[in-house]
């Protein structure tokens, strides 16, 4: 009950697009059968997938990169720049390697400035 009550009511749950009419569906029938109103989970968000340079990501096709990848190549703070502009909410975002480099070149640039002031 102790472990029960720590998790319960749920804030949120985050999903991919793709798990809205399976996993989702069931996870708010099972919540609404199975427990009180207090305990049903206050929210649920989805979001899309993410694309690379406009193009479906995958292994097989060698088009495929992870967060750690990115950091290492463009640095954390340009990946943030690339993924805050690569879009939001169910449509897929689309991480685009150009955007992360010109945040590389604008940060360097404002580096450069402050160390010059």
């Amino acid at each position: 009950k102790q472990e029960f009550d720590y998790w319960y009511p749920l804030d949120l749950r985050v999903s991919g697009k793709d798990l809205i009419q399976n996993h989702l569906t069931f996870f708010i029938y099972n919540h609404t059968a199975l427990m009180a109103k207090r305990n049903w989970p206050r929210g649920i968000r989805c979001n899309g997938h993410i694309m690379l340079n406009s193009e479906k990501m995958s292994k097989s096709t060698g088009n495929f990169k992870t967060l750690r990848q990115a950091i290492q190549e463009f640095s954390a703070t340009a990946t943030r720049f690339a993924l805050a502009d690569a879009g939001d909410g169910v449509d897929d975002a689309n991480f685009v390697f150009e955007t992360a480099n010109a945040a590389v070149l604008r940060l360097t640039k404002e580096l450069t400035w402050m160390e010059e002031v």
